[in-house]
C-alpha cells in the first residue's frame, strides 16, 4: 500500500485529496446542522477511507487538515475537531480494508488511531482548561438528571440512585472514566463506520482502477531519469501476455492481454465494471505490468510533449485554471509557445478563453480537458471514460472531438460503456474479467453483444 512515498504529491493525488476531503466536510457539517447526525458523520468518513486506500498517507493528511481549517470558519474548534475525529476513524477504516482485516484487528487498529489520539487531547484540553472540565463534568450531571427522575418516578428509586452513583464516580475519577468511555465509542464507531464504508469501497474497487504503488526512491530515480532520457515514442504499442495485480490483490485486474495500438487509430475498450477497462488504459499511459511485455519505439512519456495524455471522467477533478486560457497553461513549461485560441477552436471552444471554467457545462468542461491535453501535442490520447458523467448533448461533442483528433494523425484509445460509442471506433476491444473476450472491427465485434444497449 502507498503508505510510504517520495516526493511531492501529484497532481492527481492532490486534485482527490482535495474533492474527498470536501465531500467528507459537506457530511460533517450537515451532521452539524440537521437531525440524526450519527449518519452524516458515518458517512463522512468514507471519502477518508476511499483516499487512503487508494493514495498515500500524506494525501489523507492534507485533505484532513485542509478540509479541517474550512470547518474551523464555518463551525469553529468544534466542528474542525469533530471533522478531525471524522478523518482518523477513516483512515483507520481504510487501512482495514486495504489490509483485509477483520473485526479484532479492526478493532485493534481502531485503539492505535483513534482511541489514543482522542483520549489523549481529551485528558490535555480537560486538565489544561478548567473552566471546560467543570462544563463538561457538569454537564453529564445534567444530562442524567431527567432520566434519573423519570425512573423515581415509576418507582424505580434504587436504579436511580445507581446511576447516580455512577455518575458521581465518573466526576471524582474523570482521568479514567473518560478515557474509557472514549474507548468503548472509538472502537465501536469505527466498526459501525467499516460495516457502512466497505459496500462503497468494493464498488469503488470494482468501477476504478487503483493508482500504480510509488517506486522504491532509488528505481523511481532511475525510471524517471529514463523517461526523460529516452524520445517520446507511445505508439505503435505491443502488450504481449500482459498481467498487473494491485498489491494487497489476490488476483490479476488484467490477466494474460494480447493487444496491438497501431498508431493513428481509434480503439474503443468496453467491459462491464471491474473487467480491468481502466487497468488497461494505465498499462497504455505507462504502468509497468506485474507480467509479460509492453513494447513500444519510445518512452509512453505520460505529460510529454509527443507522448502521452489521459482525460479522465470527472472533468472538474482535472481543471485547475480560475479562467478556460489559464488551465491551458497550467504545468507548461515557460517559454513554451502555446495557441490558445487554436486549442480551443480545435475543441468547439473558440472564444472561450477568458471564460471563468466554473461557468461551463460538463461537456464544456471535458472538452477543455481534452484541449489542455492537446497542448503537449500527445501521440497517443486515452479517453477514461470521458463521457461517463455527461449528458447526450456533452458525449455527442466529446466524442465528435475525438473523432477529429483521430482523423488528424493521433492515436486515440476511448474507455466507454457505451456501445453506440464503440461503434464509432475503428478497433472494439472487449474485456471480460481482465482478460480479452474479443476485439475486431466494431461491426464484428459488436454483433456479438446485440441487444446489451449499455454494459
Amino acid at each position: 500500500m502507498r503508505l510510504k512515498g517520495h516526493g511531492p504529491l501529484t497532481p492527481a493525488e492532490l486534485a482527490e485529496a482535495a474533492v474527498l476531503g470536501d465531500v467528507a466536510l459537506v457530511l460533517s457539517f450537515a451532521g452539524w446542522i440537521l437531525p440524526l447526525p450519527l449518519i452524516f458523520f458515518a458517512a463522512a468518513t468514507v471519502p477518508f477511507a476511499a483516499l487512503i486506500v487508494r493514495r498515500r498517507l500524506r494525501a489523507l493528511i492534507v485533505s484532513a487538515v485542509a478540509s479541517g481549517q474550512v470547518a474551523f470558519l464555518l463551525g469553529g474548534i468544534n466542528l474542525e475537531i469533530n471533522h478531525l475525529f471524522v478523518a482518523l476513524v477513516g483512515l483507520a477504516v481504510g487501512l482495514a480494508y486495504r489490509w483485509r482485516w477483520r473485526t479484532l484487528r479492526t478493532a485493534l487498529l481502531a485503539v492505535v488511531l483513534v482511541w489514543i489520539p482522542s483520549a489523549a487531547f481529551s485528558l490535555a484540553a480537560l486538565a489544561v482548561f478548567s473552566e471546560t472540565r467543570r462544563l463538561t463534568l457538569k454537564q453529564i450531571d445534567i444530562n442524567t438528571r431527567g432520566p434519573r427522575k423519570l425512573l423515581r418516578h415509576i418507582g424505580l428509586d434504587s436504579v436511580a440512585s445507581a446511576i447516580g452513583d455512577v455518575v458521581h464516580w465518573v466526576i471524582v475519577h474523570w482521568t479514567v472514566a473518560i478515557p474509557a468511555g472514549e474507548l468503548l465509542a472509538s472502537v465501536g464507531v469505527v466498526l459501525l463506520c467499516r460495516r457502512i464504508a466497505n459496500p462503497a469501497l468494493r464498488r469503488l474497487d470494482a468501477a476504478f482502477a487503483r493508482p500504480a504503488p510509488a517506486a522504491p526512491p532509488a528505481e523511481a530515480q532511475e525510471h524517471d531519469q529514463d523517461q526523460e532520457t529516452e524520445r517520446p515514442g507511445p505508439v505503435p504499442v505491443v502488450l504481449t501476455g500482459v498481467r498487473y495485480r494491485f498489491p494487497g490483490s489476490t488476483v490479476d485486474a488484467v490477466a494474460g492481454v494480447d493487444l496491438r495500438v497501431e498508431a493513428g487509430s481509434f480503439v474503443a475498450v468496453v467491459g462491464r465494471n471491474g473487467s480491468g477497462k481502466s487497468t488497461l488504459a494505465r498499462l497504455l499511459a505507462g504502468l509497468d505490468p506485474t507480467a509479460g511485455t509492453i513494447t513500444r519505439p519510445g518512452a509512453a512519456a505520460l505529460g510529454r510533449p509527443g507522448g502521452t495524455a489521459v482525460v479522465f471522467q470527472r472533468p472538474e477533478s482535472q481543471v485547475l485554471g480560475v479562467r478556460v486560457a489559464d488551465d491551458l497553461w497550467w504545468g507548461i513549461e515557460p517559454g513554451h509557445a502555446l495557441d490558445v485560441d487554436g486549442l480551443l477552436a480545435a475543441v468547439g471552444l473558440a472564444g472561450f478563453a477568458e471564460r471563468e471554467t466554473s461557468t461551463l457545462s460538463g461537456g464544456e468542461l471535458q472538452r477543455l480537458a481534452v484541449a489542455a491535453a492537446l497542448a503537449r501535442r500527445p501521440a497517443l490520447l486515452i479517453s477514461d471514460e470521458s463521457t461517463a458523467m455527461l449528458d447526450p448533448e456533452g458525449r455527442r461533442q466529446v466524442l465528435a472531438v475525438l473523432g477529429r483528433l483521430r482523423a488528424e494523425g493521433t492515436t486515440v484509445v476511448h474507455v466507454t460503456h457505451h456501445l453506440d460509442e464503440a461503434a464509432r471506433a475503428g478497433t472494439v476491444v472487449v474485456l471480460d474479467a481482465g482478460r480479452v473476450a474479443a476485439a475486431g472491427e466494431p461491426d464484428v465485434v459488436l454483433d456479438t453483444l446485440a441487444g446489451v444497449a449499455h454494459l
